[in-house]
């Protein structure tokens, strides 16, 4: 115990003369006489100059690191300088505007409600399109129609292409019938394809889009051919983009019949360059009529009449046998000029049970027939699809004038239509990427009011989504970018990016209100001191968009719209917020206050790491 006094005794005469020297040289320094510091001016000035003279006698390169030193200190102090007057001109208007912050929160509401109209302007698109380089027509004749005279339709469309467009490297035709699973597909030999291969883009002045629409115009004038260009859905390389009806009924010849008249009404309008139709002529078929009771005299069926028919026409398997080792099959079936003679298939002998022979004739009668070239269903119900080529138009657009014209048709009882394709994706997109706007919306405000502790504040700096939302719409206004998925996805990216902002200036100001700063200076001193952290935030997220919104490179234009849709949305809600906020919050933290409810409810952080240390 005694050892532990002395050592602690020891220690206080340590401390204690410790501070004895410290206040003696204190009373030291201030009682220096003039000449003194004089001396020691002279003398330091003495070694500033003769370090300058060694400075200036030094390397060139050493000259160059100073000037490239003063060049990097006078870019900051210019910025500094910059951000200075910045600051000061923001707090005194911020001043001015918290006086009449119900006039500032009523003029954001106004501008919101009057930025709302331009969406009905702008249109809308599934996913913009991407110049491929790389186009593709359809050339569709009457079915039937002779394949020399398909060939004919074809070598004029090449003509007009070489002659129209200058830009094309390769032209690439195919037409004619189909085997296998392609045949299936696109049956019949009355259509065709024709594929045109662009020079790269930047050695050309046209886009695709401009080179299509124009040669599209130039078509009409082949005789007889029905040409449309085929745009294939992004997401879903399979299926046909662009704008497809859809009409159900249960008779066939009335639905060529509305087919028909619809394609006549939408073709007079202005976003629709062509369209085209699945209920066509039809391909001229033979019918075979059996006389059901004739052949039950016979003691045969049906079934065996079409086999022996079947045989006559596609041919049946004799034999097969072998040649120097090379396996042969042997297929007996009419000669080629007989199988297309009605007469001929009408002398096609049929033998009976009993082995005596009888003519088809005598049995069934041949009719002509026009067969459809096509079946589509739709959920096991037949439709007729009237396909419409929008051309450089947006879907949008174009969906809502072909609904229009849709409504004032007159349909018979039993018939009706819906919208079919890219349309109809485009419509049930955009309902799910609103409710993923909402969605998010709602996650952002749970997480601020877990960090605010507080079920109205949060409100405060949700406000700054829809002023986002006026920045969207101002900017694909401005630049004429339809809205599509991907503008979408940019909206969903501010509903997390905006809020940021909000939640530095509050916080901070709920900060200098804890510290027992009136509510208005402490507003003012809050917004002010994070003026400079929120500009530089924004500013570097708006100018990484910059080259994606300006479509630089091959494949951009897919993104560009989200690109915008950012700069837009980022620059007004930041602009806007360092008023709305500040004059929203001072609003609502007053009346939080006036109806006796705590309104700071935050410790400050210095304080609490004090009495840490404390303790």
């Amino acid at each position: 115990m005694s050892s532990q006094f002395f050592k602690k005794s020891d220690k206080e005469n340590e401390q204690a003369a410790e501070s004895e020297l410290k206040s003696k040289s204190a009373i030291y320094s201030e009682n220096t006489s003039d000449s003194t510091k004089a001396t020691s001016f002279k003398n330091s000035m003495g070694v500033v100059s003769e370090n300058k003279s060694e400075f200036s006698n030094s390397s060139p390169m050493t000259q160059k690191v100073q000037a490239s030193v003063k060049k990097e200190n006078a870019v900051k102090r210019k910025l500094g300088e910059l951000f200075d007057k910045l600051e000061s001109s923001y707090q005194n208007a911020l001043k001015r505007n918290l006086k009449r912050s119900g006039v500032v929160i009523v003029a954001a509401v106004v501008l919101f409600l009057v930025s709302l109209p331009l969406y009905y302007t702008l249109g809308g698109e599934f996913f913009p399109p991407v110049d491929e380089n790389a186009f593709v027509l359809n050339v569709q004749r009457e079915p039937g129609v002779n394949l020399f005279e398909l060939q004919n339709t074809i070598f004029q469309v090449e003509d007009i292409i070489e002659r129209e467009v200058p830009e094309a490297r390769i032209i690439v035709s195919d037409y004619g019938d189909k085997r296998g699973v392609e045949g299936a597909d696109n049956p019949g030999g009355y259509q065709g394809t024709v594929r045109v291969e662009l020079v790269p883009r930047n050695e050309r002045s046209r886009n695709q889009f401009e080179i299509s629409d124009e040669l599209l115009v130039k078509l009409q004038d082949v005789p007889g051919a029905d040409i449309r260009e085929v745009r294939q859905n992004p997401l879903n390389p399979d299926g046909d983009d662009g704008l497809i009806i859809n009409i159900y009924g249960f008779d066939v010849n009335q639905k060529k019949e509305i087919a028909d008249g619809i394609r006549g009404s939408v073709m007079q309008l202005e976003q629709v360059i062509g369209a085209t139709s699945s209920a066509d002529e039809g391909r001229p078929e033979l019918r075979i009529v059996m006389d059901r009771e004739r052949i039950s005299r016979l003691n045969m069926t049906t079934s065996q009449v079409a086999n022996i028919i079947s045989n006559a026409v596609r041919g049946s398997v004799a034999t097969t046998f072998v040649e120097q080792g090379v396996e042969y099959t042997v297929l007996v079936q009419l000669a080629a000029e007989e199988k297309s003679d009605s007469q001929a298939l009408e002398d096609i002998q049929v033998r009976t049970p009993d082995g005596t022979w009888v003519p088809l004739r005598s049995i069934a009668r041949i009719e002509r027939y026009q067969g459809p070239s096509n079946i589509l269903r739709i959920n096991q119900e037949r439709v007729t699809e009237v396909l419409v080529d929008i051309g450089g138009s947006d879907l949008k657009s174009a969906t809502d004038a072909v609904v229009e014209v849709l409504n004032s048709y007159d349909w018979p009882d039993g018939y009706r239509y819906d919208i079919g394709g890219t349309a109809e994706e485009q419509s049930d997109s955009f309902g799910y990427l609103m409710i993923a706007f909402l969605i998010a919306s709602i996650l952002a405000y749970m997480i601020m009011a877990s960090q605010f502790e507080s079920l109205v504040e949060p409100f405060i700096i949700i406000a700054t989504v829809p002023l986002a939302m006026t920045g969207v719409l101002v900017m694909l206004f401005v630049t004429s970018t339809p809205i599509s998925v991907t503008a979408m996805i940019g909206l969903i990216l501010l509903a997390g990016i905006v809020v940021n902002n909000g939640i530095v200036m509050i916080d901070y100001i709920k900060v200098l209100q804890s510290r027992g700063i009136g509510r208005l200076d402490a507003v003012i001193q809050g917004a002010t001191r994070r003026l400079r952290p929120i500009l530089m935030t924004a500013g570097t997220t708006i100018l990484s968009m910059v080259p994606l919104a300006l479509e630089l490179g091959a494949g951009s234009e897919t993104w560009s719209p989200m690109a915008r849709a950012v700069i837009g949305g980022l620059t007004f809600s930041t602009v806007l917020m360092l008023f709305v906020v500040p004059c929203l919050y001072y609003i609502i933290n007053t009346f939080v206050e006036k109806l006796g409810f705590d309104a700071v409810h935050k410790i400050d952080p210095l304080s609490e790491t004090d009495s840490t240390e404390v303790i």
